[in-house]
């Protein structure tokens, strides 16, 4: 047990510390075992971090957490697969959940408050040095895969709220001729 936990301080600390000469280390294949043990910690990590600081369920932290951040491996390493082919990357699916696996070094702390946000930012920069290594791109062909799924998310936010918005004002006008 002693040799696991050292073996995940060793692989943490190189993720978040020197990432392009991970990556660039990084098999691109060999399986999911390795890199989604790796995940399961760090979201095993960010959510009991969560639940000492809400007061929340150690059931949540435990359970959900960590089967809600491999799903979402899983989901968003297909959304960015998709991304990095679209801008002519030649990564496979494995390499790109691979990767994503690793790049959830950042979930372990992401909890911590203020830190959290700006986590987030370095996340992004995790994705792109981790595109450039498992799809053999430019870095700038990499950013652009990595946030073409943050720039529709954006979009469909706004969009959301716009619909939202004109929602409450149609119904605060028409109320105001119902007297």
């Amino acid at each position: 047990m002693s040799e696991f936990i050292d073996e995940f301080i060793e692989t943490w600390k190189k993720v978040i510390t020197t990432p392009g000469d991970f990556y660039k280390e990084m098999s691109t294949s060999g399986g999911y075992e390795e890199p989604l043990k790796f995940a399961v910690i760090n979201y095993l990590i960010a959510g009991i971090g969560v639940a000492l600081i809400t007061f929340g369920s150690l059931f949540g932290a435990v359970i959900v957490a960590p089967i809600l951040g491999i799903v979402g491996i899983f989901i968003g390493g297909l959304i960015l697969h998709i991304c990095f082919k679209i801008v002519g990357g030649s990564g496979s699916y494995e390499g790109t959940v691979r990767m994503v696996s690793y790049a959830s070094a950042v979930t372990a702390v992401s909890w911590i408050p203020i830190v959290g946000w700006i986590i987030g930012l370095y996340a992004i920069y995790l994705g792109i040095i981790g595109g450039t290594f498992v799809h053999n791109l430019t870095t700038a062909k990499s950013a652009i895969a990595v946030f073409i799924p943050i720039i529709i998310l954006a979009i469909l936010g706004i969009l959301m709220f716009a619909a939202v918005a004109a929602l409450i004002a149609s119904m605060g006008l028409s109320g105001c001729y119902n007297l």
